[in-house]
């Protein structure tokens, strides 16, 4: 149970709050919570290649091979977002959206969720990357994106679930046919 919180730190993409609350078995104690826009992420596929990002994660001071990924401004809707991202980060556009569901990065600190969603038939458009992002663009068969993930060597887990989820999606897709 909460009882209150406080704001320690915020800035554009997050804010960190510390709650006092009460364990679920009755002990008092301070719990930290993540807070950011909604998210959304999106495997990008260009025939039987993915196209991912390749960019500096400061946190474990990485270069890091993942898929867009990009919280929502204002009340934007979850696609609007994951479309968005994907013509600033990697300057794509694409004409079929799928949406792979919703998952959790870190239930235990983070408040927001990620929606995942599978976007196909792409073209090249302008981009436009925000003021401190640095992204390369790196495409490779999809296949092997998901078998670098299952091995991990993708280790973001944002990605490999969506690598995951997206490969099930084809094979349903292929099997209906």
């Amino acid at each position: 149970m909460r009882r209150s919180r406080r704001t320690t730190y915020e800035n554009r993409w997050l804010r960190f709050e510390a709650h006092d609350m009460v364990h679920p078995n009755g002990r008092p104690g301070e719990h930290g919570v993540v807070i950011t826009p909604r998210a959304s992420a999106t495997v990008v596929l260009d025939g039987d290649d993915v196209i991912l990002a390749r960019q500096a994660r400061y946190a474990i001071d990485r270069n890091v091979l993942e898929i867009v990924k990009g919280g929502a401004d204002g009340d934007e809707s979850p696609q609007a977002a994951a479309e968005r991202e994907l013509r600033e980060e990697l300057g794509i556009a694409a004409a079929r959206w799928d949406a792979l569901g919703f998952v959790y990065e870190i239930p235990s600190i983070m408040q927001e969720g990620v929606s995942l969603f599978l976007a196909r038939d792409v073209r090249a458009v302008e981009k436009d990357p925000e003021d401190v992002e640095t992204i390369e663009a790196v495409r490779m068969p999809f296949r092997d994106a998901y078998l670098a993930a299952a091995r991990g060597e993708l280790n973001d887990a944002v990605t490999g679930l969506a690598l995951l989820r997206a490969a099930q999606r084809l094979e349903d897709e292929q099997r209906a046919q």
